[in-house]
């Protein structure tokens, strides 16, 4: 029998956004998701600060890190997002899938 420790995987993974993630840097950053769900994240907290809207691109990466994280009992929070970004949010519906906290 092994005494090797393992430690438990990480539960909870905070994700501060910055214009250069949007457009072309949107691929690194699904990839970056994608490997916290890898990795055993099931809580993703989304700092949107930096940024002021959100298109479907990024909807996309984040209801694909969402069902991940679902599957594990947790989801994708979206925190700080401006009120236009709520706005958007509200309009699809995805306020009611993404935890939302307003700026």
């Amino acid at each position: 029998m092994s005494d090797t420790m393992h430690s438990p995987p990480p539960q909870k993974a905070i994700v501060a956004l910055a214009e250069s993630d949007l457009g072309s840097g949107l691929t690194a950053l699904r990839w970056r998701l994608r490997g916290l769900v890898m990795d055993g994240v099931c809580l993703v907290v989304l700092d949107v600060t930096e940024i002021d809207q959100i298109d479907s691109t990024l909807l996309a990466a984040l209801l694909d890190t969402h069902r991940v994280c679902r599957q594990r009992g947790g989801g994708v929070v979206i925190r700080h997002a401006s009120r236009k970004m709520t706005d958007v949010l509200r309009r699809t519906g995805l306020d009611r899938v993404f935890e939302v906290e307003a700026a």
